[in-house]
């Protein structure tokens, strides 16, 4: 009796939440829409300021159909899995200094559900902990399907998974990281993708495994549940993912050996290139070939805990973005038409981001016009909003309220990172392993 009460008030708190969810994304949408037009029925000449605030809006906006049309569920039919001959599937995980993780790891890669054959490639570089030993450990259960191999030193992540592709055997690579959990499921269902000839990689869903230590690790949660299921989601429906990350994608051999060289040697304003592995890796696949993301392919993985580690983490992907930009920027035209102007739009808004803020600022303080900056964070609450509303209303996302949360932080702390990510993109040090 007790069992059914509280199964009962469960349901009605989750139909509460939604349709309280549904309340605020559909009226924040309605006051984004009317704001809009008011904006620009009374505004006054040319104002870089409308130009910015409709381009962003529009752009962020148009994500929400896009990736709600996005369906991979298609490809995972009966249908499919009957006729579909699973290909076999060559495991990387490259790994330094994760002896706690990587025995874990590699148990869950192993342990998948799979019907075609797989091996496991374990990289370490250069650890200086039991790193090796565990990897070693996985290697004797699972002999002659566990591969340890020691750099002996430490060479960067990229050189580890290098030599993990090189060592590898199989027609599809998927690269884990070394703090990454896969579903019993997910490599199954990520290489069912691989049926379509043109698609060279794909895209998993990865989500925070340490979630709920703290507010930074619930608003990753919601930051890793809008990149995938919202952006990556939009891009797949063109066949124009621009980063599969490390944590877990897949990718078709014949695709990335013809240019494992170039990516393993790749330069960039005359220094070489240690860190944005994943996205580079992506974007000379992208060149050639159609890369797609799988929401229902899932696995999880730990973020920082602390602000300091967590904006080092973020200052290396903020590089590589804008060193992976400037790359894929062009050929990216070459693509569909609107895939193509939303990368371009993506790729100028973030940019001109402390620009902005700091005009905002200026104005705020020097012209004594608090309308501005009240305006601008009324604006980065409302989007993170709809954004949260949205995600919890298609996938019941529960640290949906903590977008807004999070978009706040992200506008008066991280987007500072940008400028010094430009001034100082050829110091690579933070970027090794």
């Amino acid at each position: 009796m007790m069992k059914n009460y509280a199964q009962a008030l469960k349901l009605i708190q989750e139909r509460m939440n939604y349709f309280f969810a549904l309340f605020v994304f559909i009226l924040i949408l309605s006051l984004v829409f009317l704001y809009k037009i008011i904006y620009f029925l009374h505004a006054e000449g040319f104002s870089l300021w409308y130009v910015y605030s409709f381009l962003a809006g529009v752009f962020l906006i148009s994500r929400l159909p896009l990736s709600f049309i996005h369906d991979d569920a298609d490809i995972h039919s009966h249908e499919v899995n009957k006729e579909y001959i699973y290909p076999n599937v060559s495991i990387v995980i490259a790994a330094k200094d994760e002896e706690e993780s990587i025995y874990k790891t590699i148990q869950a890669c192993m342990e998948s559900d799979y019907k075609g054959n797989i091996e496991c490639i374990v990289v370490d570089d250069g650890s200086t902990d039991k790193t090796y030993s565990e990897m070693q450990r996985a290697g004797q259960l699972w002999k002659g399907k566990v591969l340890p191999i020691s750099l002996g030193v430490n060479k960067g992540k990229r050189e580890a998974m290098s030599e993990g592709i090189l060592q590898s055997k199989n027609e599809i690579i998927v690269f884990v990281d070394s703090d990454s959990f896969l579903y019993p499921n997910a490599i199954q269902i990520l290489t069912q993708h691989f049926s379509d000839k043109k698609v060279g990689a794909v895209s998993g869903n990865t989500g925070v495994a340490n979630h709920c230590i703290n507010t930074l690790t619930k608003m990753q949660s919601i930051r890793y549940a809008i990149s995938y299921d919202i952006f990556k989601s939009a891009e797949s429906l063109f066949g124009v993912v621009t980063c599969c990350p490390g944590c877990f994608s897949a990718y078709r051999r014949e695709a990335i050996m013809p240019i494992l060289s170039s990516w393993r040697n790749q330069m960039f304003m005359g220094t070489r290139s240690t860190f944005g592995d994943d996205r580079s890796l992506t974007n000379f696949v992208l060149r050639h070939w159609r890369i797609a993301y799988c929401e229902s392919a899932k696995a999880i993985t730990i973020v920082p805990e602390k602000y300091m580690k967590f904006l080092k983490q973020q200052l290396r992907w903020k590089k590589s973005w804008i060193r992976e930009g400037f790359v894929s920027s062009s050929f990216m035209w070459k693509k569909h038409p609107v895939a193509s102007l939303s990368f371009y739009i993506n790729l100028i808004l973030p940019t001109l981001g402390p620009i902005v803020v700091g005009w905002v600022i200026y104005m705020t303080i020097f012209h004594y016009n608090p309308f501005f900056l009240l305006t601008f964070l009324l604006g980065v609450i409302t989007m993170g909003s709809l954004f949260g509303a949205f995600l919890y209303i298609i996938q019941k996302e529960k640290y949906w309220l903590y977008m807004p949360i999070f978009s706040i932080f992200y506008t008066l702390v991280m987007i500072w990172q940008m400028p010094y990510a430009i001034l100082t993109l050829k110091k690579t040090h933070w970027g090794t392993r």
